[in-house]
């Protein structure tokens, strides 16, 4: 682990796309299906040497072959799709996903459809260094389909809590600092993507709905920040938007920007709950920030919901 290096890259060219993947991950032949005119490749790394914290997006449909990674890549889409087959597993994901990506060892293509993505590295050398009897075994029980939306959460609320440690240039962090990060990626990631022994596919605990009304509900609890539409969800539950809509007000007696509204509802509740005073915590900050750009029906809303003002609420003990 070493000191934060955060870059930040963009370009036009497909060429300068290539060339930053070979130089981030690896080795690659890159082809966009489109208009290059219409191309756009981004890429922000927070380096942490045995850790890599990245943001990717491009545009149109981009397909990429690249070989071996030799070490463990962990992704969640934020946007658009990404199919991944690394001769093990041919996956195609969409908006909320949280997975491993291709298997370390092993040569793999991908191609994204207007991808925006969250991605991890963690080197395999950390968990053997932290477990000599991990050497081996992580690879063997990697998790590659979604998880959990349990899992999910956690992981990513670890990864937004490392990214803010380091998120100011120029802040220098300690060996202390810098191995604990380590660990915690390292610990947080056998946790969330691989299996015990004799452990099947994780899942979530709720019972008592169908399949189409759990993993909307999994898919919209664990995602409440991205921004979404009844397709987006209907994609991620692998449904069609009638399907799904039918199976939540079925089962549910909702619709399912109906239900995300009051995820999202609960997340406002939840820091204004949490706001100090003189923070500079205000309803109308907190409530933007989850997609409630109209105050006075925000304010309707709300108390239809919890029975007061969201002002009550910031101000209450």
């Amino acid at each position: 682990m070493h000191e934060p290096v955060l870059t930040e890259f963009a370009t036009a060219d497909p060429e300068q796309a290539c060339a930053l993947i070979a130089e981030a991950y690896r080795d690659n032949r890159l082809r966009v299906r489109g208009s290059v005119e219409n191309y756009r490749f981004e890429h922000n790394r927070c380096d942490l040497g045995d850790v890599h914290l990245d943001f990717l997006h491009n545009t149109l449909t981009t397909e990429v072959a690249v070989q071996p990674l030799d070490r463990m890549v962990l992704l969640r889409v934020l946007g658009g799709e990404i199919e991944i087959d690394d001769g093990i597993n041919d996956r195609r994901l969409g908006p909320g996903d949280v997975f491993a990506g291709p298997h370390p060892g092993h040569d793999y293509r991908t191609r994204m459809h207007g991808t925006r993505l969250q991605v991890t590295g963690i080197d395999l050398a950390l968990f053997t260094a932290a477990d000599p009897a991990q050497d081996g075994a992580v690879v063997e029980r990697l998790w590659y389909q979604p998880v959990s939306a349990e899992k999910a959460r956690r992981w990513c609320q670890t990864v937004e809590y490392v990214t803010g440690l380091f998120a100011e240039p120029g802040v220098e962090s300690g060996p202390l600092v810098l191995g604990a990060v380590g660990r915690l990626m390292a610990a947080m990631a056998l946790d969330t993507f691989t299996t015990g022994e004799g452990e099947g596919r994780p899942c979530d605990r709720r019972d008592g709905v169908p399949d189409t009304v759990r993993r909307g509900v999994a898919f919209l609890e664990t995602n409440p920040d991205l921004d979404l539409g009844v397709a987006d969800i209907a994609r991620a539950c692998r449904v069609s938007v009638r399907a799904l809509q039918l199976a939540f007000r079925r089962h549910l007696d909702t619709t399912p920007m109906a239900y995300l509204r009051r995820v999202r509802l609960e997340q406002v509740r939840a820091e204004l709950r949490a706001a100090g005073p003189g923070d500079g915590t205000t309803v109308t900050g907190v409530a933007a920030k989850w997609g409630f750009l109209d105050g006075s029906r925000f304010s309707a809303q709300y108390r239809a919901a919890f029975g007061e003002s969201p002002s009550s609420t910031l101000r209450g003990p």
